[in-house]
This record gives structure tokens, sequence and C-alpha cells, in this order.
């Protein structure tokens, strides 16, 4: 009789263990079913087309654009590709890197707690700590005077000269919500653009840290920025036009400056499926992604 019942708890508990395993999957499930099923996604015409594909040695930390070069930031090095995806060169970099800027013919690179100025073919030329030890940056950009960080530990932007003497810390006056290191930051004539994921919206402010506005809305509809950390990525392109990349259910769409939404770009099934964000850039007519080691390369139609 024990041992009856002893194998009726078992045959009970597995079966529901089996019942919450199932459970448990049937959202990621549901989630890829959507994203196959759904006819706007089926049936989605965008304005661009894949020219290239160029898997990369390590997973791309982050990538920038400099004439017909692309330099790709891995865990210890960056490589220097043509796009063609050839290997062109590559010097080292020290490790924990997360993102890296072009300018003025110097290549910038971010740490956690600090920031390296290296010559394009690997000389150092400067470098400086962050001005507080608990510091956790994650994305940078650069104007003509100045560098501005910004900072998943203290939750705000940081301000230095690009010779690297601080200047000042920028606050939202809704204050950031940062849940992850998705909290990118851009600039575009004497304007600062920086994500406030937490809050699902882009924020803008003047070189002096003033705000000026902020647009988004939670969502998971074109226009719209749903989970906890989105948008993830953004950047201009050559016409103004301000790009977005969210995870989840990946796609990059575009706004103008003021915030008015105008169409999805690439979406889940064009830039390749997944969960993850999509870095981006873009140079002429075209829009260059990067997930994982594989780097994309699209091209206005009809060009």
């Amino acid at each position: 009789m024990d041992k009856t019942i002893k194998v009726t708890v078992n045959i009970v508990i597995f079966l529901i263990v089996i019942g919450f395993i199932i459970y448990m999957l049937r959202p990621v499930s549901d989630e890829k079913q959507t994203l196959i099923q759904n006819p706007a996604m089926q049936n989605f015409d965008s304005d661009y087309k894949q020219r290239a594909s160029i898997l990369v040695k390590d997973s791309v930390i982050a990538f920038e654009l400099h004439g017909t070069r692309l330099y790709v930031a891995g865990r210890e090095s960056i490589s220097i590709y043509n796009l063609r995806g050839e290997l062109v060169s590559s010097f080292r970099i020290k490790p924990e890197a997360r993102d890296i800027e072009i300018s003025h013919k110097s290549l910038f690179v971010l740490y956690p707690a600090h920031i390296e100025n290296y010559s394009l073919t690997g000389d150092s030329l400067n470098a400086w700590d962050a001005c507080s030890e608990l510091s956790d940056y994650t994305a940078f950009t650069l104007t003509k005077d100045f560098v501005y960080v910004s900072d998943v530990g203290h939750k705000n932007i940081c301000k230095y000269t690009r010779e690297g003497n601080f200047v000042q810390f920028i606050e939202s006056p809704d204050k950031f919500i940062t849940p992850s290191h998705f909290f990118d930051i851009t600039n575009k004539n004497d304007t600062i653009y920086c994500t406030n994921p937490g809050r699902h919206r882009i924020e803008s402010y003047t070189l002096k840290g003033d705000f000026i506005a902020a647009f988004g809305r939670a969502g998971s509809e074109a226009g719209s920025f749903a989970g906890c950390c989105n948008p993830s990525y953004i950047h201009f392109d050559g016409q103004g036009r301000l790009l977005t990349s969210e995870k989840g259910n990946p796609r990059i769409s575009h706004y103008n400056r003021s915030g008015t939404f105008n169409k999805v770009l690439l979406n889940h099934s064009l830039l390749g499926g997944g969960h993850l964000p999509y870095q981006l850039k873009t140079f002429d007519d075209k829009l260059v992604t990067a997930v994982k080691n594989k780097i994309k390369v699209f091209e206005l139609k009809n060009q």
C-alpha cells in the first residue's frame, strides 16, 4: 500500500513539474507565434533592402563608421573592416569597453569608469577616470567641445571637456529610470538626445544641460515603446531623422526631431529575428545594424 501511494505521489509531482515547464515556456512560444502570424509583419514593405551581411570575429560591443571602414569594438580589441567584411587591421584595448566614438580623426573608447582616446591606428593619446568610483558608464556622444556620458550608476549624464575635465552633471526633471544598461545618448545641431528607457521616452537637452522636451509613450504598436528598456538605441541619419532601435520585438523606426512618428524602417523579420536590440548607424543611403557577431548593411531601394 505504501509503495502504491509513493508511486502515485511521484507521478503527481512529475505531472505538476511538466505542467509548470509548459506554462513557463508558453509566453515565449506565444510571442514567437505572434511575430510569425501577424499580417502586418508578413506584409511589411521596407524602404530598405539588405546589401551585405558581415560576420566578425567577436561579439560587437559597439561600432562606428568612418569613411569606408567599420571600427568594431570587441572584448579586448578594435577590429577594422571594409564594407565587404574583410579585416583590414586591429589593435588592442582594455577589456569591458561599453561604447566607441570617432571624432577629429581620433577614436574615443568608453569604459564603465574611465574614457580613453586613441589615434585611428591605436596609439594612446589621452585618458581620464570617471568623476566617481561608483560610476557605471553606458554610452557617450561627442560635440565640438564636450563629451556627454550616460551613467547608469548615478542615473544622470556626466559632461566633460574633450580633454577630460569635468564640467557638470545633467539630471532629468522627471528622473532617469534605467533598469538595465540600455541608456543611449546622441546629439544633433547643438542638442543632446538621450533615452529614458524606464519611462519609454526620449529626452532632449541644450549643450548647457537645460531640459528642452521629451516624447514617447508605452505600448507595443508602431510609434510606441514596449517593455522595460525601450528604446534601446537612438541615432540620427543624414536627413536629420531620429532612428530608434527596440528589443523584445526588435524593430527600427524613425521620427522627426519633434517626436512625430513616421514609420518602421526595419521589422523583426528583416533585422534577423531574436529578442536583442540591434545597434544602428547610417551613412549616405545606407543603414548598418549589429547584433552579437553579425553586421548587416541595408541600402535604400531604387538607389
